[in-house]
């Protein structure tokens, strides 16, 4: 069904037209985009990517808890084992896939083993935990939080409420060290208070794209600071010839001196170029795209079938093996350089063996392809590109007005339940946004931006968004 809004002008000529797709909408796994920047190879196939999500699952998934669905750590700790982090990636990789029975099934889970701080258990299994620390990894809890939100925009209802009190929760692991916000390493064990942050943090915790849909999920400002603050912490923590990070540092960029490994570029280091990427490939970031194109020049040089699992800072190899979990993520940030370096590392992925083995280079494997095969979308930039748009709201009923005055400022009224607005470039770029929004106002200063067209995207506080179309004129 399509719905005309209203319009009054004056001053400032502007034409919109309004596209709203009525009824609950579930978004497949055939619904790939082409991201707004960046570089996509066709070297790793979607053929090719089914073949590994169909191993991945039939072979790091297990349904034999009560009901509930979890991953296992077989190749390291033995398939008994669960780690949040790999509950994390399956709970994103199941909802972009469309697999309603998959995700609830780990959420079933999930949920099982909250602790009183009220978050995951780092490592556990189906009837009893497998040590006696109790406490929390960051990345699978936000990870996870992710999963909830793709899963809100995939079946809504009850699914946008769980999503935002996973949020609320992981908000708990936020601190703030002299005015920059930084993740904890997680809740310690027993206890409701973070533990590290400061002096002990992860950089392949922090994913700046999660944390700005969090902020438009939510309406929290406090994931659009985390966003921006990340890279700092990168900027101070990369080795200013190579890019790379040691896996543990302090949030100024000294190395991390305790037990955890601050020394090289290892298994946890080795997820930050494909966190860093999403945040180019999705929103046009350019400090994302500055780092990503630098660690990407250096690993090019060092050719995408010579990577090893290991690297010093300044790039002298510590490492022995080629495999999905290192090439992958660089494969992911060649995205952000140029088709040449993408296609390389693509390339090379998809000569590596399937993920039927170690249960790390499984689910990292899954989760890279599926962003290289652009799978990993939101809804607005579903919209854009397909036309499927999420069910509309309230916020955007016919009666909601756009106006604007001589002094290039967009005025909306007749909304309800709204979180936040954007203002974003064709290419899906955001050029404005505002989240000050009382009884149903709200007011865009477009003083600044250029004449032509652009999309006004305006998401509801149950998580679900419209996006009408602006000419600006003059």
């Amino acid at each position: 069904m399509i719905k005309k809004l209203r319009i009054i002008t004056a001053g400032l000529s502007i034409a919109l037209v309004a596209n709203i797709a009525q009824g609950a909408v579930t978004y497949p796994y055939t619904d790939a985009i082409k991201y707004p920047f960046g570089f996509q190879s066709s070297k790793f196939t979607d053929a090719t990517f089914q073949e590994w999500y169909t191993q991945y699952k039939s072979s790091k998934l297990i349904a034999d808890c009560n009901g509930g669905k979890r991953t296992t750590c077989v190749g390291e700790d033995g398939e008994a084992t669960t780690k949040v982090e790999s509950m994390g990636w399956a709970a994103i990789i199941a909802a972009y896939m469309g697999d309603k029975t998959t995700y609830d099934g780990l959420i079933k889970f999930y949920k099982s083993k909250l602790q009183s701080h009220g978050m995951m258990d780092w490592k556990t299994g189906c009837n009893g935990d497998v040590d006696d620390d109790k406490g929390s990894a960051s990345d699978g809890d936000l990870d996870v939080a992710f999963g909830a939100v793709v899963a809100a925009w995939q079946w809504g209802g009850s699914y946008v409420n769980d999503a935002k009190a996973i949020i609320n929760t992981c908000k708990k692991l936020i601190v703030s060290c002299n005015g920059t916000s930084v993740l904890a390493a997680g809740m310690g064990s027993g206890g409701n208070s973070p533990y590290g942050g400061c002096s002990e943090t992860d950089l392949s915790y922090y994913t700046p794209a999660f944390f700005r849909e969090f902020a438009k999920f939510t309406g929290d400002n406090a994931w659009s600071k985390l966003a921006d603050d990340t890279y700092y912490i990168l900027e101070k923590t990369a080795n200013q010839s190579t890019g790379l990070v040691p896996d543990w540092h302090t949030y100024n960029g000294q190395p991390y001196s305790g037990s955890r490994n601050g020394k090289t570029y290892h298994y946890d280091a080795c997820r930050v170029p494909w966190r860093m990427a999403i945040d180019y490939l999705w929103n046009g970031n350019e400090r994302a795209l500055a780092w990503c194109k630098k660690v990407t020049d250096w690993a090019n040089k060092v050719g995408a079938s010579n990577i090893k699992d290991g690297y010093s800072p300044d790039g002298n190899p510590t490492g022995s093996y080629n495999n999905q979990a290192f090439v992958g993520a660089f494969a992911t940030a060649a995205m952000c350089n140029t088709q040449t370096i993408s296609d390389a590392f693509a390339d090379q992925m998809a000569k590596l063996k399937t993920n039927t083995g170690y249960w790390y280079h499984g689910f990292l494997g899954t989760i890279y392809t599926l962003t290289m095969t652009g799978h990993m979308w939101t809804p607005d930039l579903l919209a854009k590109q397909t036309g499927v748009q999420l069910k509309t709201t309230s916020a955007t009923a016919s009666a909601m007005v756009v106006t604007n005055v001589s002094n290039r400022t967009l005025n909306i009224s007749g909304m309800k339940n709204v979180s936040n607005i954007d203002l974003t470039s064709m290419n899906g770029q955001i050029v404005k946004q505002t989240e000050n929004i009382s009884n149903g106002t709200a007011t865009m200063d477009v003083s600044s931006v250029k004449r032509g067209c652009y999309l006004l995207s305006i998401r509801g506080t149950d998580g679900k968004v419209s996006t009408t179309q602006v000419v600006l004129m003059k």
